[in-house]
């Protein structure tokens, strides 16, 4: 499991200083989370490759802050809004890793690229005359990836002359620029035995090798290979990426913390969590907190961090508003109205679910960061 900090020091900290915030609310330990922000950072400056974490993680702009300080070339985002809160932000170099073709979006994309650099990814021909039809002729250049899948069956081109063929395309359009490719690997990231994990995504960067080889063949230059993970970063260092899209490393959710790499846990601890209030305990060996499905994602494991309660504690949810907690035999039950802290499940998912997070230091200092971009 990623490495957990003294639940009790933390929940005493976060209870004096989160005292008059309603519950259910979001939380993350700002040193832990700066730590994994710099750990991060290292990993990829001595490796000589480029990050570019992605803000759907955290959809906070003092995040992406504190990452582009540390030295993240840019930042990855999942949706227009996601790239207009952060141009908004200050954030210069932006990278919009799904391929597009709602044209409602654009005027977003737009207002976004007058303010940053922008990039965005293809893998449809119909997508390529979307932005050319769209964007305005004389704005700054826009640069295109092509998305390739890599075994996720989600987005990307399936075929090396697929990727030859848009890179045409792209070259065609003066308003714009080939950029290189996109391959995110979402099948791998979570798998959690280290020699499973490297052999898929060895498959993964021989996928990605064969498209740069035959766009190279076709006389186009392979700026860039992005994409990458959590998971898979400490394997994608050695190529073919040139830059590393990771997300989930900040906060290292429940499943993260099963990831293992050759040495046990991924280097990185656990930083986001739930603070709810105890609201019953009639029921013998259970308790009834008020954080449930508006407060924790469902797509996940179930919270396996409990601070406040005993070892062995084990979660279920009971509707919108309510989580249930099963005890360990023979453990007190805590009073109604203590506070406990829940790990989260999938990070991505739970942010979204919020409209605020409180980040809190060991002294007790708190900042409020708003969930920008939420649908």
């Amino acid at each position: 499991m990623a490495r957990v900090p003294d639940m009790g020091g933390l929940l005493g900290t976060v209870r004096d200083a989160l005292r008059h915030v309603p519950t259910p609310a979001l939380v993350v330990d700002v040193d832990a989370l700066q730590a994994n922000i710099e750990a991060m950072a290292a990993q990829a400056q001595q490796a000589g490759i480029q990050l570019r974490p992605h803000a759907k993680t955290h959809k906070t702009v003092e995040i992406a802050q504190r990452q582009l300080a540390a030295g993240a070339r840019g930042v990855a985002c999942a949706t227009p809004l996601e790239i207009l809160a952060m141009a908004n932000g200050g954030v210069q170099d932006l990278l919009l890793t799904s391929p597009m073709q709602d044209v409602a979006k654009m005027p977003t994309l737009i207002v976004a690229a007058r303010s940053a650099k922008l990039s965005v990814v293809v893998d449809h021909p119909s997508q390529i005359d979307l932005l050319r039809q769209q964007m305005p002729a004389g704005e700054r250049p826009l640069t295109i990836l092509i998305d390739v899948d890599v075994g996720q069956r989600r987005t990307g081109v399936c075929d090396v002359a697929d990727s030859v063929a848009l890179a045409r395309l792209i070259k065609e359009w003066p308003g714009a620029g080939f950029g290189g490719l996109q391959g995110f690997a979402g099948q791998v990231q979570h798998v959690h035995d280290p020699v499973e994990r490297r052999s898929g995504n060895a498959a993964v960067a021989a996928m990605l090798r064969s498209h740069a080889q035959a766009l190279t063949e076709s006389g186009f230059v392979v700026d860039d290979i992005t994409g990458s993970g959590t998971g898979t970063f400490a394997f994608d260092v050695a190529g073919p990426f040139s830059e590393l899209q990771v997300g989930s490393y900040i906060f290292m959710d429940a499943d993260y913390g099963r990831v293992q790499d050759d040495e046990g846990a991924l280097p990185f601890r656990r930083t986001l969590y739930v603070l709810a209030t105890v609201t019953s305990v009639n029921r013998a060996g259970e308790l009834t907190v008020d954080a449930g499905v508006k407060a924790l994602a469902l797509n996940g494991p179930l919270p396996d961090v409990f601070g406040g309660l005993p070892q062995g504690a084990s979660y279920r949810f009971a509707g919108d508003e309510h989580g249930v907690i099963s005890l360990p035999a023979g453990a007190a039950p805590p009073r109604p109205g203590q506070r406990v802290l829940i790990g989260a499940t999938h990070c991505d998912p739970t942010v979204n679910l919020f409209s605020r997070l409180h980040a809190v230091s060991a002294e007790g200092a708190v900042d409020e960061w708003a969930i920008r971009a939420r649908y």
